[in-house]
């Protein structure tokens, strides 16, 4: 990890690092608490810096989980006292990881300063364990590099001089091999390792001068001074001109574009011939899952598990999906187009996109209460039955919106005896 530019004995980096949590700390575990990261978890953050997700991590896994946090120097993690937290001196591009041992690892603001950063990537995609996930965020300066360059300042007075600043501190990064624009390729890197249900997000914040965020691009010039006008091609003043900017209460800017990108480890391999290959891919399937009411309390980690037991049908106009009074095995969504729900003959209801059917028979074990006839062309997602059971006992919110709907219409069905 030699090339990484900043140096964590500087006297002020805690300070600096302290402004970093404060711009990013809130969505980083946003994404954490969405991925679903909870009691039990097994969890590793590579490069913890001053450890302050390194310590929410602890305290959301709880006795039951275990955190491994790590650096090429941990004197601010070695100051944490967590009961299940275990701090070791690592480099990621040239030390082994215990390989499938983690359900979540994260690394922040790392892998764009590595010249060995894909060898780091597939160290770290092969200590997930299966199903565990990755979270990685990583910075894309483009907008600041870009000719005229997107940025936003208040007050534009001294603009021109802002962006040689950044541009600088940009260069001197660079010539120690770190990837400006890497943050916009991490989902593809993440999907180039094999992983499964990749998403990204970007993220900047505004801030204003003298709040905590500043303390990191303050200290970050005041530790890189000397490289910045050795190699930025910076003069003192300006530099000092940029810092007195950020030490105004009056004076806003918009951080750099972080994006966080994370992706999950298959289950396993599926076999066919005996040959080994990738399981389908389940991200469209999942973006479909969002949009349905039955899931919309569900987190990332949960829409994956239920999407791995989906399968996605094309049903055509006329095609009867259920049979009132024969058996049945599948649970049915409804993507597009729109069914018909009958009973001895009576037309009881139109059910439409994000509507569901079929779940009675599977959950009590007793024959179809209803005949569903496709009235349109229709794409609908199945849950066989021990995929539902699957489900419902894994995912509470689900279970609970099944058994609500379950005795609603039991009620219906009474009332039209």
């Amino acid at each position: 990890m030699g090339a990484y530019v900043f140096d964590n004995t500087w006297e002020k980096e805690r300070e600096r690092l302290a402004g970093i949590e404060a711009l990013y700390d809130p969505g980083t575990t946003r994404h954490m608490d969405a991925i679903g990261v909870g009691p039990g978890w097994r969890c590793l953050e590579i490069a913890g810096g001053g450890g302050s997700i390194t310590q929410w991590l602890c305290r959301k896994v709880g006795s039951e989980g275990s955190v491994l946090a790590t650096d090429i120097q941990t004197r601010f993690l070695d100051g944490l006292h967590e009961p299940n937290l275990e701090v070791r001196r690592h480099d990621i591009v040239n030390d082994d990881l215990p390989t499938e041992a983690f359900d979540l690892i994260h690394a922040r603001l790392l892998l764009e300063h590595l010249p060995g950063r894909d060898q780091a990537l597939k160290r770290i995609a092969s200590a997930l364990r299966p199903g565990g996930w990755v979270l990685i965020e990583d910075l894309d300066w483009a907008p600041m590099l870009s000719s005229p360059p997107r940025v936003f300042l208040h007050p534009e007075t001294g603009k021109r001089r802002s962006v040689r600043v950044w541009r600088g501190l940009v260069r001197v990064m660079q010539a120690a091999g770190y990837e400006a624009e890497y943050g916009r390729a991490l989902p593809i890197e993440l999907i180039n390792q094999g992983l499964i249900d990749v998403g990204a997000e970007s993220r900047s914040m505004m801030f204003w001068g003298g709040s905590p965020g500043t303390a990191a691009p303050i200290f970050s010039l005041e530790q890189l001074r000397q490289a910045l006008l050795e190699i930025g091609g910076l003069k003192s003043r300006e530099i000092d001109k940029e810092i007195a900017r950020w030490e105004d209460p009056n004076s806003a800017m918009m951080s750099p574009v972080l994006v966080a990108a994370w992706g999950r480890r298959p289950e396993a391999a599926a076999r066919e011939a005996g040959s080994v290959r990738m399981p389908p891919r389940t991200e469209g399937t999942i973006d479909w899952l969002k949009t349905m009411p039955l899931f919309a309390d569900c987190t990332p980690a949960e829409l994956s598990r239920i999407a791995s037991h989906a399968r996605r049908i094309d049903v055509a106009e006329g095609e009867a999906l259920t049979r009132e009074g024969e058996p049945g095995e599948t649970f049915y969504l409804i993507v597009t187009g729109r069914a018909s729900v009958s009973r001895q003959s009576k037309r009881l209801a139109v059910l439409g996109p994000g509507d569901y059917f079929g779940e009675i028979a599977l959950v009590e074990h007793g024959p179809r209460t209803a005949t569903v006839t496709a009235e349109t062309p229709m794409r609908v997602f199945t849950l066989e039955a021990d995929d539902l059971s699957t489900v419902m006992r894994d995912v509470a919110n689900v279970r609970e919106r099944i058994d609500a709907a379950l005795a609603e219409r039991k009620r219906a069905q009474e009332d039209n005896q």
